[in-house]
């Protein structure tokens, strides 16, 4: 009777160390591609409370430079390595995976497991190509204008109002510029993004980039060059070109009253603000607007997307609902970034963060937020091409009107290549 005893205890111990290996075995690795992971945290914590959801995923996370990312991710891809899940940086991206055909559409699988789209809003649209959706929103950025309190006091100027026009914007950044050399203030900085400068266009509810009409760029960019240029509020397009000039530590020296740039910003203010990095006393408020036209500001979209070649399409899909769905728009909300996923819980996250300066998220978001490059497949191409004309213009190699003039025509000759 003992040895049989024995033996089954044997049986049981072999059986026992059979099956960790047998559950290791099952557990699924995917590839997760993103910018900054180390650097932000917040994306670190979204995977760390996915695996805890998912215990038989194993997240393995591909970290890149954020202003390295959408080339690498090109590379990486035309190279065949096998990421699951990544984020398309910005539309021109997005439409670029369209076109060569690189990410699966996803509306199968939304379909079949029911997933509510209500909380993204009008964000949704900006996912859909050809009516096909190819990824859900993960994050949806707008852009709205940041200040320096302490700066506007000292100068006994008013702070901006959520209703601030843009010849108000430029009169007040004149009123903000003093000094000179180390000691000068300026009223404001104007990144070198293009989309700081075909922003004021995209207001006019003139259409979109792809197939709105040029000239509605003239006044915006002829505004950020008397800025610029004649009344010398802010620091001139070439200067900050060739020094490669960031705004982010720029606006935290404290000597720049007004930035306009994306709600990512707050995030990152908040961040080098607990670090040490700067004391700026700063505030917020909705862009600035054209006198007589309905508020608009514009804003990007970024997707989560699925590998067209990935081998774990279960798994990834898995990822992609929980990082665009209200779990991770919980934790978005959390570390003041705004998410694709949008309903009251999470504006409510907002206002729990210390020091966040906002007395009403909800308050900044308006109705109409024009993509800074619509979901197209073209996208990519047209936006190097209007960049490539900004430049020559801010830089003045060119007219504003005849980099308007060119764009149309560069424009036409683009579409005619690919059609």
């Amino acid at each position: 009777m003992r040895k049989k005893l024995l033996g089954v205890s044997v049986l049981v111990l072999l059986l026992s160390l059979m099956i960790v290996p047998l559950a290791q075995a099952q557990q699924i690795t995917l590839k997760f591609a993103c910018w900054d992971y180390e650097l932000n945290g917040y994306d670190k914590t979204l995977i760390e409370e996915f695996e805890k959801a998912n215990p038989d995923i194993k997240v393995e996370v591909y970290d890149m430079p954020a202003s390295e990312y959408p080339d690498k991710m090109l590379i990486v891809l035309a190279g065949g390595e096998d990421i699951d899940v990544f984020y398309a940086k910005d539309p021109t991206m997005y439409g670029g995976l369209v076109l060569r055909k690189q990410i699966m559409p996803l509306d199968e699988l939304i379909a079949r497991d029911g997933v509510d789209l209500a909380g993204y809003g009008g964000n949704l649209e900006n996912v859909k190509i050809d009516d096909t959706i190819y990824g859900l929103p993960y994050r949806g950025d707008f852009w709205i204008l940041f200040y320096n309190k302490d700066l506007f006091d000292s100068f006994g100027v008013p702070y901006p109002t959520n209703d601030m026009t843009w010849e108000e914007f430029e009169e007040t950044a004149k009123l903000l510029t003093s000094g000179e050399g180390a000691s000068k203030t300026y009223g404001t900085y104007i990144h070198t993004w293009a989309s700081t400068y075909f922003m004021y266009g995209l207001q006019k509810h003139m259409g979109d980039l792809v197939e709105g009409p040029y000239e509605m760029l003239k006044d915006g960019l002829e505004m950020a060059r008397r800025i610029q240029l004649v009344d010398k509020s802010a620091a001139d397009y070439a200067t900050n070109r060739a020094m490669g000039a960031h705004y982010r530590g720029l606006f935290e020296q404290g000597n720049i009253g007004m930035l306009y740039m994306g709600t990512w910003y707050m995030q990152a203010l908040l961040l080098d603000e607990q670090e040490g990095l700067h004391n700026v006393n700063w505030g917020i408020a909705r862009l600035p607007q054209w006198e007589g036209l309905p508020h608009a500001t514009i804003g990007n979209v970024t997707p989560v997307v699925i590998n067209a070649r990935t081998k774990h399409q279960e798994a990834a899909w898995r990822l992609v609902k929980f990082l665009s769905g209200s779990e991770g728009a919980s934790i978005l909300a959390e570390n003041v970034l705004v998410p694709g996923y949008l309903d009251s819980s999470v504006f409510d996250k907002f206002a729990e963060v210390d020091g966040f300066p906002g007395d009403n998220m909800e308050a900044l978001v308006t109705e109409t937020v024009y993509m800074e490059w619509p979901p197209h497949s073209l996208s990519g191409l047209l936006g190097k091409m209007v960049e490539e004309e900004i430049v020559l213009a801010m830089t003045e190699n060119k007219s504003i009107d005849d980099a308007i003039r060119d764009m149309e025509l560069r424009r036409e000759e683009i579409i005619l290549l690919n059609q």
